[in-house]
């Protein structure tokens, strides 16, 4: 029965092509470092929170994926994805024992066949032969469990799970193999488990049709135990953002996690995405680097909205023009998959969204109207009151609801909402065709793909430098011979830098080498004319006053290294004067394209600007 661990095949079947997975480096990186610390009791539980298709289930298959691998951590990762759907708590109990024991074993045998097999019982497990200690102990576990489960003599289900819930930290304690519990729509378990027997389960089905919201055993709150172990933390993540956020930072739960919002990708990153979905599902389709990060632009870096472009139904579709492209989009935000995402979520929220009384529902939809102009921003709530000519509170009450229904999110007593002119768009197509006396909202981003036009070096240099990753690699992209050690950077994004008696400057890229007192500055120019000595001056002058604030502010001086990026390459005088100086490395328009595809861009950087 037990088989030999298998290269090649992974213990978590990912929902999306292995290649196609783009991006998340940096999030990545930071959640591998989770796990390897648990090793030494140095992670607290996080949780992950996102709005839905944003790509938290992926990024958590690609983390177990990769971690299992890594027997050296000595962390085990158990991951447990929540089913919408009803079911007992004693079922729900098996299963969750079943694939608990079943992956810390696969993990610690180093057998990713195991870890994905769900067919296997937990009866099964005790059958396999190991002297590896972890197992030997986790069978005894398994023994002890099943006892228990087993025995009909009196029904303490409940008691049984709370008590299973220790058993990961003990296992860990004990056999000194700890565990990452990850947890995927951590905030469904209050609603689908339920401390009933089977016949009471089959009316329960019968009333959540009735009632969406229906409540079941909450096991969330069980957690507050073990929310603070240091030897099997956890990682949850879920899409009901409110919800989870709710969950995790409020209640039993309160101040025991850490937790981070999954942004969309970087427009860099997006262009890459949709560029790699079109070679995957539509090999005979080109589209070009501008072009592919124009759509990436009009849909945020959205992943999602990327791949409803790539598989969109749209006919005579073309991704050759800008004209092209935002045809795609309005299909499908008007009746495409992006279309049919979002009304669904309405319909499902609708007695939250919609529940103003019949006086108030035109003014009610005016109020949701005006705030799609919000977009990524602050909802100003005296703004839409003030252009309504309603009281601040009508409107706050309004987008309470809006909270409710996770369209918005709430932060340092504001409301904001999510990076999402899709959904903004969606709105704004839903409403504005029954309501007058409203003023046109322009939702079209084309000013924002002309300032991204102009900086879209710096971002795509302060993109890549974000996956340098300690490793190393040709020093002719940087103007230099052999090997250039790419550092790991804890830190990358513009600065501004003054000392007392000094002009200020602005740092186009700056990057904070891990655990070194060393940084990069980069000086960007996106044009194809060719840099000269004023620019390598300036960023020169700006690396002394980094140095003289670092003083004044009694803190280490750094030590600095120049990079130079220009497209347009660089004047005789700038190569005559960097060519025996360590400290300053120098990538042409070639240079920094082929970094840029190292670390996973398949695209050439187009110049925009001809100048």
């Amino acid at each position: 029965m037990q088989s030999p661990p298998v290269i090649g095949i992974l213990p978590v079947e990912e929902m999306v092509a292995y290649e196609e997975f783009t991006d998340r480096v940096e999030i990545l990186r930071a959640l591998d470092g989770w796990v390897k610390n648990i090793q030494r009791m140095a992670s607290p539980s996080t949780a992950i929170i996102a709005p839905r298709r944003m790509g938290k289930t992926v990024l958590l298959d690609r983390l177990v994926n990769t971690v299992f691998f890594k027997s050296e951590y000595k962390v085990a990762p158990f991951y447990f994805r929540m089913k919408r759907e009803e079911t007992t708590l004693k079922n729900f109990l098996l299963e969750y024992a079943t694939t608990f024991f079943r992956q810390y074993i696969a993990y610690c045998l180093q057998d990713p066949i195991l870890y994905a097999d769900q067919r296997v019982k937990i009866e099964q497990l005790l059958e396999y032969k190991s002297e590896n200690n972890a197992v030997v102990m986790a069978k005894e576990y398994i023994k002890g469990f099943l006892n228990r489960f087993n025995d009909t003599s009196y029904d303490d289900i409940r008691n049984q799970w709370d008590g299973f819930i220790k058993v990961p930290e003990q296992l860990a304690s004990y056999s000194g193999t700890r565990v990452a519990v990850i947890i995927d729509e951590f905030q469904d378990m209050k609603f689908y488990i339920h401390n009933v027997d089977e016949e009471s389960l089959k009316q329960i089905r019968e009333e959540r049709v009735k009632k969406p919201y229906l409540e079941g055993t909450d096991l969330t709150a069980t957690y507050d135990r073990q929310s603070q172990s240091r030897k099997a933390p956890m990682l949850v993540s879920g899409s009901a953002v409110t919800l989870v956020f709710r969950t995790v930072m409020g209640g039993p739960l309160g101040g025991r996690f850490d937790f981070s919002y999954l942004k969309p990708l970087s427009v860099p990153d997006g262009a890459a995405l949709l560029r790699q979905l079109l070679e995957i599902y539509l090999p005979d389709t080109e589209i070009g680097s501008e072009n592919a990060l124009y759509a990436s632009t009009q849909v945020g870096g959205h992943p999602y909205y990327l791949y409803c472009l790539a598989m969109s139904k749209c006919s005579n579709k073309s991704y050759d023009s800008r004209e092209n492209i935002d045809r795609i989009i309005r299909y499908e935000i008007e009746q495409g998959k992006i279309y049919g995402f979002w009304q669904t979520h309405f319909e499902d929220n609708r007695r939250i969204i919609n529940g103003d009384s019949e006086a108030d529902e035109p003014i009610g939809r005016k109020i949701i109207y005006y705030f799609t102009r919000y977009n990524n921003k602050p909802v100003e709530i005296k703004e839409i009151a003030d252009k309504l000519k309603v009281s601040k509170k009508r409107v706050e009450a309004k987008i309470e609801k809006l909270y409710q229904a996770d369209l918005v999110y709430r932060s340092a007593a504001r409301f904001y909402t999510f990076n999402d002119i899709c959904l903004m768009r969606f709105i704004k197509f839903v409403y504005e065709k029954d309501i007058e006396d409203v003023e046109e909202i322009d939702l079209s981003q084309q000013n924002l793909f002309n300032t991204l036009k102009g900086k879209f070096l710096e971002m795509v240099v302060q993109v890549t430098m974000m996956k340098f990753n300690s490793g190393s690699m040709g020093g002719e992209f940087f103007g230099k011979k052999g090997e250039i050690e790419m550092p790991l950077f804890q830190y990358v994004d513009t600065k501004t830098v003054k000392g007392s008696k000094t002009p200020q400057y602005q740092i186009d890229v700056y990057g904070r080498v891990k655990g070194k007192e060393r940084v990069w500055i980069c000086e960007c120019k996106y044009t194809k004319k060719k840099m000269g000595m004023s620019q390598v001056k300036k960023i020169e002058e700006a690396g002394e006053v980094l140095r003289i604030q670092s003083m004044e502010e009694g803190v280490s001086v750094p030590e600095v290294t120049i990079w130079l990026v220009s497209t347009g390459g660089f004047t005789d005088e700038v190569m005559e004067y960097v060519k025996d100086r360590d400290d300053i490395l120098h990538s042409d328009h070639e240079g920094i394209n082929g970094i840029f595809r190292f670390y996973g861009g398949n695209y050439s950087i187009p110049i925009f600007n001809e100048s």
